[in-house]
């Protein structure tokens, strides 16, 4: 999980993610991507489905369906392990290698709705005109095209962040094992910070594999 480590430490100073599994408690929007916690993180599948009964939305980014991201029955709790539990709001499978085009699209939606934290971004980050300046020139059609999904799949996640007070950004190995990785983290960093959702309670990067050592 390298690619991790890089990547935090370059956007952030860190080489591990900026909350807790109980910071995620509190957050009313977890984005998960390349991620199967139904197998690999049954504690954060407690967690996705606590959110879920209070109202929070969960957004699942992975190429394949994974049966417990739609429905998961938790073993502790009666109810959910006799009916289930609904774990994501809405489910996006981006072609195999397509989350960075993705998340460049996410960002992009986010500064065309105005959702950005331009006060945050200007005086807390390096860097913003210049990833302004390429989101803007960045075309629609190569970010769908590349990511294999459409403006309206990123266009509800954007809107479903957009709207988010504490959002959370969880990922694993289908993010970082690539010849990108580090970008792919990167790009991850850099949604999170459009919105200042790095550096307070309750919101930022979650980096699933670093987290459970």
């Amino acid at each position: 999980h390298s690619a991790s480590g890089v990547g935090l430490t370059e956007v952030y100073g860190s080489g591990t993610g900026s909350v807790a599994l109980e910071d995620l408690g509190q957050a009313d929007l977890v984005l998960v991507a390349g991620a199967n916690p139904a197998s690999n993180h049954p504690r954060l599948m407690s967690t996705l489905k606590h959110i879920r009964r209070r109202g929070g939305e969960v957004i699942v980014i992975n190429p394949i369906v994974e049966t417990g991201l739609v429905n998961f029955s938790v073993p502790s709790d009666p109810i959910s392990l006799f009916f289930g539990t609904k774990i994501a709001t809405l489910y996006v499978q981006p072609h195999i290698g397509g989350d960075l085009a993705l998340l460049t699209g996410i960002a992009k939606r986010v500064q065309e709705l105005g959702a950005h934290h331009e006060e945050f971004l200007t005086q807390y980050c390096d860097g913003w005109s210049a990833l302004s300046a390429k989101l803007l020139a960045t075309p629609w059609s190569d970010i769908t095209t590349k990511s294999g999904c459409t403006f309206e799949q990123i266009d509800a996640i954007a809107q479903r962040y957009a709207r988010a007070k504490n959002a959370v950004f969880s990922w694993t190995m289908g993010i970082t094992h690539h010849t990108y990785g580090v970008e792919n983290v990167e790009a991850i960093c850099n949604v999170a910070l459009m919105r200042g959702m790095v550096g307070r309670p309750h919101a930022g990067l979650h980096d699933v594999d670093h987290a459970g050592r």
